[in-house]
């Protein structure tokens, strides 16, 4: 019976030693976290997003269009290399998967980078933000993935 109880405690000290990856989103200190594209402080925190790549590596960003700048356009990273992205809820702050999100798109809408590109937690709360603004376009991520960015010509 000792014996046992030592192999098991000898397991359950393996499993809390083991290397497995953490993706959830990371605290943003806006004192000294920058954008990875822009370099810009990170200060208007519910316009932040944050993408994690299979090694663990995380890239902060203070723009939903400088992520997609970085991927896109300045390809520093694969998209088969991405774990996964987070953006934040325009309203809640917290953070959403970036594929279970819904977006606006509105040109008057001001985001640090004039992308004009907003994020919610569910299609209702984009839905209500076009109505109270009188325009934009609501986007799932699919739609989002095939947006015309600004950059893009």
């Amino acid at each position: 019976m000792k014996r046992l109880l030592s192999v098991l405690l000898v397991f359950a000290i393996m499993a809390g030693c083991s290397n497995e990856q953490s993706f959830e989103p990371v605290e943003i200190d806006p004192e000294v976290d920058v954008c990875e594209v822009c370099n810009m402080s990170l200060s208007n925190e519910s316009y932040a997003t944050q993408l994690f790549s299979k090694d663990g590596d995380v890239f902060l960003f203070d723009d939903i269009g400088c992520m997609f700048e970085y991927i896109d356009k300045d390809q520093q990273i694969a998209r088969a290399d991405i774990e996964v992205q987070y953006v934040r809820d325009m309203e809640t702050k917290d953070w959403i998967q970036i594929e279970n999100a819904y977006y606006v798109y509105n040109p008057d809408v001001w985001t640090p980078m004039a992308n004009g590109v907003v994020s919610f937690e569910s299609e209702e709360k984009a839905n209500e933000f076009v109505q109270e603004q009188g325009k934009g376009e609501v986007l799932n991520y699919e739609q989002l993935l095939e947006h015309n960015w600004g950059w893009e010509g």
